[in-house]
């Protein structure tokens, strides 16, 4: 007898009695896993929530710049003395609660308990159940930010830092190709770094004049990278500035880094092909949203981060707006943002119920309110990638 050859999926059909074969044998016992979600990568979400109230719905955020000296004159300044000299209008960002879900579902405890051997075990089901209400908001939560994170690119005069990885390994293979490509990025961050605590105006949307504490910037790392560099000695080459701790910030999957669709990748043999459908084995094309959709007559439903279906189509009017889906990419090292830089807002969380008594059923609700993922033109939200 072949291993497993008596398990799978259960349809109804019971046993008969190896003794009397006009009985049945009965089911022992029944459980609902409950150990569905242990986590999230990064927790991104949590890091960068910020709640906002009931009343009203916006937050702004004002930024200004720098001022500027002149020479001074001496006496011949008393001329002067009435002269006013006003700062430059602050630059003003608004956050705004626009965004409203819902999650529901449909229980009863008459018609079902009939599918469970014990009350215990119709509770678990119960309880399990509910509590995926729960769950579900966080891995939508979940995947929105880091598909936001992982794809998000400032409009900062230096918004993207380029790091020779290719030029440093040359012809290197095997372990010396890992540690030349790690010696790379090290040195790449570290003199970031060093440019980022000094006074410019490049890491910013606005160009104000801005310098940074590397205690104040967070880390997001492309899982790719990370598990390269982990297979060599990691304390001797992110040994300077702190690098160490930076390495350990955040990691992400290598799924969610990417770049949004180009027009170069539309047309015949690309990843979008000339009739506007998905091909995967040109590339890799993942959602930004959570979307039901049905591809050849089969019904899909994605998170933000997972792969959209194969013949999906990508346009104006088609099953995903080019806005709305990325393509995955494999030169993205990490993302270096402001720990304040990514405010996402939640309102108000609701669980409600409603009892119906002619079907017997109870409708549980969870609704809650948030605002959509953007970054503050004041702080850095940079791309660090491999060349």
């Amino acid at each position: 007898m072949a291993f497993g050859s008596n398990t799978g999926a259960f349809t109804g059909q019971l046993n008969a009695n190896e003794i009397f074969g006009a009985i049945y044998n009965m089911i022992i016992s029944q459980q609902v896993f409950s150990d569905n979600i242990k986590g999230t990568y990064g927790d991104l979400a949590s890091r960068f929530k910020t709640d906002g109230t009931l009343y009203g719905d916006t937050k702004l955020f004002y930024a200004t710049d720098a001022l500027s000296s002149t020479a001074w004159g001496d006496y011949s300044e008393a001329s002067n003395l009435l002269a006013v000299k006003k700062p430059a209008a602050p630059a003003v960002q608004y956050v705004t609660i626009d965004k409203f879900r819902m999650i529901w579902l449909t229980l009863d405890n008459y018609l079902t308990k009939r599918a469970w051997s014990t009350e215990g075990a119709f509770s678990q089901f119960h309880a399990v159940m509910t509590g995926w209400m729960a769950e579900t908001k966080r891995i939508y939560e979940s995947t929105l930010i880091n598909s936001f994170v992982g794809n998000t690119v400032s409009q900062a005069t230096k918004a993207t830092v380029t790091i020779p990885v290719s030029t440093t390994v040359g012809s290197a293979t095997g372990e010396e190709a890992n540690r030349l490509e790690a010696e790379a990025i090290a040195q790449g961050i570290a003199d970031l770094l060093v440019d980022l605590k000094d006074i410019s105006r490049d890491y910013n949307d606005y160009g104000y004049l801005r310098s940074y504490s590397g205690d104040d910037l967070l880390f997001v790392w492309n899982s790719k990278y990370v598990n390269k560099i982990k297979k060599i000695d990691l304390p001797t080459i992110f040994h300077k500035d702190g690098l160490v701790d930076k390495f350990e910030d955040n990691v992400l999957p290598a799924r969610y880094f990417g770049k949004a669709v180009a027009a170069s990748d539309k047309g015949s043999g690309k990843v979008i092909n000339a009739n506007d459908a998905y091909d995967p084995t040109k590339g890799t094309i993942r959602s930004l949203i959570e979307a039901d959709v049905t591809v050849s007559g089969t019904a899909y439903h994605v998170f933000p981060g997972d792969e959209i279906p194969a013949g999906a189509t990508v346009g104006t009017n088609k099953d995903f707006a080019e806005a709305d889906v990325y393509i995955e990419t494999d030169d993205i090292i990490c993302k270096i943002i402001h720990k304040n830089a990514v405010p996402f807002m939640s309102a108000f969380e609701t669980e409600t119920s409603f009892f119906n008594p002619r079907s017997l059923t109870e409708n549980k609700y969870l609704i809650w309110g948030y605002s959509n993922p953007c970054y503050l033109k004041n702080y850095p939200f940079l791309t660090v990638k491999a060349v």
